[in-house]
């Protein structure tokens, strides 16, 4: 402990204030101050306040108490860092297609699936800082590099399936919206996935209710979308396998909505 005999301070006026919790306590002289940071009663990172400065500072920061505190330890020798880990590729994207979101994939995921014929010719992605789902073949980044193997061909007798259809009586179009929906009596949100003038498919940590619960929504499109918001009533028709969400059938929605919608599908 240093002796606290070779410590002068400004003057011996009980002007100190120091923290505890949300409160304070003083006035205490500067001796006292030091004594209490001897004993461990305060700690350097406590703070006190004194008039003159007009302002709480930690004690290791007030100009009367920065150089008594004890010296820094001597630096031990530098080692050389370990080697960095390999780094693992950022998983981050979504794919849609044949009527079903899988993902999170790395980009080398999914080129490895394209190269291998997995991913169909009308199969969209997503990740956070899109504001709507995207065609896989126009995502630059998910592109095979030059030179790779041609996906394989269909055994002589398989017919190739032709693309996926849309099993719903209207088409529908992959959208990125934030939602809001109630069920009457809790209200959570959500983000849209795909729309259609007849309902949409909503993806959302906490499903509003079993098939057959009415809920209402409030849809907030993004800006660039040219979808204006607006607000439906309907059922839930189905909960998506993974419960990460459910398909939503309108049965109240106004008639300037749906032209909003057919003339985004368009």
């Amino acid at each position: 402990m240093e002796n606290t005999n070779t410590i002068h301070f400004p003057n011996d006026k009980a002007e100190w204030f120091y923290a505890v919790g949300e409160n304070y306590r003083g006035p205490f002289k500067g001796e006292e101050i030091y004594q209490k940071l001897q004993s461990k009663e305060l700690s350097w990172i406590d703070y006190v306040y004194r008039e003159q400065e007009g302002q709480w500072m930690r004690v290791a920061d007030h100009p009367v108490f920065k150089s008594m505190q004890p010296a820094p330890p001597k630096p031990k020798p530098v080692m050389a860092p370990p080697p960095p880990p390999n780094k693992q590729p950022e998983v981050r994207w979504f794919l849609f297609q044949n009527d079903s979101q899988t993902g999170p994939y790395a980009a080398n995921e999914l080129i490895r699936l394209k190269i291998a014929g997995q991913i169909a010719e009308n199969a969209f992605v997503w990740q956070d800082q899109y504001t709507e789902w995207k065609s896989f073949n126009q995502v630059a980044e998910l592109k095979a590099p030059a030179g790779s193997p041609a996906p394989p061909s269909a055994p002589a007798k398989t017919v190739t399936p032709a693309a996926p259809t849309d099993k719903r009586s209207s088409p529908r179009k992959p959208l990125v919206a934030q939602i809001y929906l109630t069920n009457q009596s809790d209200l959570s949100t959500g983000v849209c996935r795909d729309i259609s003038v007849g309902g949409m498919q909503v993806l959302t940590d906490k499903i509003p209710g079993h098939v057959g619960t009415s809920i209402k929504l409030n849809v907030n499109p993004p800006g660039d979308s040219g979808l204006k918001p607006f607000v439906a009533e309907g059922v839930i028709v189905r909960i998506l396998e993974d419960q990460r969400g459910f398909s939503f059938r309108f049965t109240q929605i106004s008639n300037d909505a749906k032209k909003s919608i057919e003339s985004y599908i368009a």
